[in-house]
């Protein structure tokens, strides 16, 4: 072998820059990955699907919320905890369950016999306070069936519905597009509102993304106090990563997850996914402020207004890692060298051929009065 020192530190720069993101002020570099087996079994549930993720720093606890609708088990969400430090991550343990209920206190049924369901849990967050949490439902579209928005107390209680403005609820060539509702969910700095991503367009508002264009989907901003919406944003969706194999086949890319950083910036993950193909997830770090108010358009096409902005933080696929269908993001513990943690879970869908991952990041955010 011959010893080149140019090679060795380029290839060291290589590495470095495969598991490390720099925008906006904001350093993130990868630390490691944990699996839950597929299959796993915990107090005779399955736990998968898990398409969310939320940290409670008093109780040093994660709850992650699974996407099954009922067929399973009934629709339930799980308490982890995840040991992890600077240099490394040793392991997570699933500690709990509980079932969220519906306004009469029954648990949500199994799906109909043409498959009909009644809930599809998509997101959760800690409610500020720890009075509980809130957590979404894409509904089922193609069977009339709303989304929604809820609180719930801490064992799964229902407490009360937020009000989903109209253009949202499914009609024939309008409201949410089946399977891509309410997928993300992220209570912002103040405590005092909440923001809501929708995965994919409305019907109304444009076509889906493709390999040849994106789309464009709606942030809500709701108060917590009123339960009511305050305002709508307009975030561009990227175009599919890839054309599918053969062409023709399923593919969609749309937002799975979002975090607040502070007033107005946003950590999205936009999951993108072609048959035949795989998948592609990317971070994008997004800033509302400038953004239009289009709460009072009914219908994007051809309306003028400002979108959010958005810039890429982090390709996935830079890690040198195989990346399964990320759908949850969430902060962590501060770091004993004062950054924070960052940790994204995958929804294994139930399949063998999937896995249900958790990757942890450090990641430094500069103050606010620092930065242009």
């Amino acid at each position: 072998m011959i010893y080149c020192p140019l090679l060795l530190r380029f290839l060291l720069l290589y590495c470095l820059m495969a598991s490390s993101a720099f925008a906006g002020g904001i350093g993130l570099d990868f630390i490691g990955v944990q699996i839950i087996p597929y299959g796993y079994q915990f107090r005779h549930t399955v736990v998968g699907g898990l398409s969310a993720l939320d940290y409670d720093a008093a109780s040093d606890h994660f709850v992650a919320i699974s996407d099954d609708r009922s067929q399973k088990n009934p629709a339930r969400f799980y308490d982890l905890k995840l040991d992890y430090d600077v240099k490394a991550f040793h392991g997570v343990k699933v500690t709990g369950v509980h079932f969220m209920k519906r306004p009469d206190g029954s648990l949500f049924p199994k799906p109909e016999l043409f498959g009909r369901s009644s809930v599809d849990p998509e997101a959760i967050a800690f409610a500020p306070g720890g009075r509980g949490y809130f957590w979404t439902s894409e509904g089922h579209a193609k069977f009339g069936v709303n989304p929604f928005i809820r609180e719930m107390t801490p064992d799964g209680g229902y407490r009360r519905d937020f009000t989903v403005p109209e253009k949202f609820l499914p009609e024939k060539d309008r409201g949410i597009r089946d399977n891509l509702a309410f997928e993300g969910l992220t209570v912002d700095r103040d405590g005092k509102t909440i923001l809501v991503a929708t995965e994919g367009p409305l019907h109304q508002d444009g076509d889906e993304a493709t390999a040849r264009h994106g789309a464009v989907i709606r942030l809500i901003r709701f108060d917590i106090a009123t339960g009511r919406a305050r305002h709508e944003y307009a975030y561009p969706v990227a175009p599919v990563h890839r054309d599918s194999f053969p062409l023709g086949k399923f593919s969609v890319n749309g937002v799975s997850a979002i975090l607040a950083l502070d007033g107005d910036r946003y950590i999205v993950v936009e999951r993108s996914f072609a048959a035949g193909v795989g998948l592609s997830v990317k971070l994008y770090l997004a800033s509302l402020q400038g953004a239009t108010d289009i709460s009072s358009i009914d219908s994007l096409k051809g309306a003028k207004y400002q979108p959010v902005k958005k810039e890429l933080l982090l390709d996935m696929g830079r890690l040198g890692i195989a990346i399964d269908n990320l759908e949850g993001i969430s902060f962590g513990k501060r770091l004993r060298d004062g950054r924070r943690s960052l940790l994204l879970i995958s929804d294994d869908n139930f399949r063998p051929q999937q896995v249900t991952q958790i990757l942890l990041f450090a990641v430094r955010i500069p103050p606010r009065s620092h930065r242009k």
